[in-house]
């Protein structure tokens, strides 16, 4: 049975499908003066699925695209771990953009395929959030309805997995309480953000000897990063949201008492 803020969910999700009738007018090229100009000195938080793409784009461990491109923020009372993509400390620009362009455009982040659009998570409504003398493009002939440009952009992947991270991180019983201990904290990181780490935590510890899982999901996280991001999310959900998204086998709790959980060491590596 739904609760009242998954049914306000469903009704913003509804909201945001409407809005997407709606037509602007936008086109980006090199030929504008303010080209890559949205790639200097913003403020760019990454998502699971940005962090993913991103590092499999870049041919590295999850762990080394965190360490070499972002920062670790605990913003506010709720001290929820965020990424923020930072910008080269010479000219404050993306690390990722040249003259060109964007290196890495295919498997940019849900942001900058959004711009110069945002979205309001009350709302759900789409607005511009610069005028048409910093953005150019705005002020080029090229109608777009929305639900068009979003197809031309991909963005339909990033939506969908950001709407599984939202039942977690929006969540009111989360927002409210926040994560105020220190091992909570890594955990919500690795499984979120560090998926390499969190394949040798599943793998290395007992983990599916604790939860039921099918064997096909077990066979899949080996090597499927998408499948083992929902695994990551469902073992959040169960953690500090919604505790039978992941059950715990039950022949474990026929047997009585606490069932201990493995939970990530400091270091972030299984043991």
């Amino acid at each position: 049975m739904k609760d009242a803020w998954q049914e306000k969910q469903e009704k913003l999700r509804e909201k945001e499908e409407a809005e997407r009738s709606k037509t602007i007018r936008f086109r980006c090229s090199p030929g504008l003066p303010c080209f890559t100009s949205c790639c200097r000195d913003v403020n760019i938080f990454l998502s699971p699925y940005d962090i993913l793409r991103m590092k499999k784009r870049l041919k590295i461990s999850s762990g080394e695209f965190l360490e070499q491109y972002t920062r670790t923020l605990l913003p506010g009372i709720g001290k929820i771990p965020i990424i923020q993509l930072t910008m080269r400390s010479q000219d404050k620009r993306c690390h990722f953009v040249g003259e060109q362009g964007c290196s890495i455009y295919e498997d940019r982040p849900w942001s900058c395929r959004m711009y110069p659009l945002d979205k309001s998570d009350v709302t759900g409504e789409y607005s511009f959030i610069v005028d048409a003398e910093t953005c150019l493009g705005q002020k080029e002939d090229a109608p777009w309805v929305l639900r068009e440009w979003f197809e031309d952009q991909g963005l339909s992947p990033y939506e969908e997995m950001d709407m599984r991270f939202r039942l977690v991180t929006q969540y009111p019983r989360l927002l409210e309480a926040g994560i105020d201990q220190p091992q909570v904290q890594r955990m919500f990181r690795m499984a979120c953000y560090d998926l390499d780490a969190f394949r040798r935590f599943v793998l290395e510890t007992r983990f599916f000897q604790l939860f039921e899982v099918d064997d096909e999901v077990k066979e899949a996280v080996k090597t499927d990063d998408e499948a083992l991001l929902e695994l990551a999310t469902n073992w959040i959900r169960f953690g500090l949201v919604c505790g039978d998204v992941l059950p715990i086998k039950k022949d474990l709790l026929n047997k009585g008492g606490p069932v201990k959980a493995p939970t990530p060491p400091a270091d972030g590596k299984a043991s």
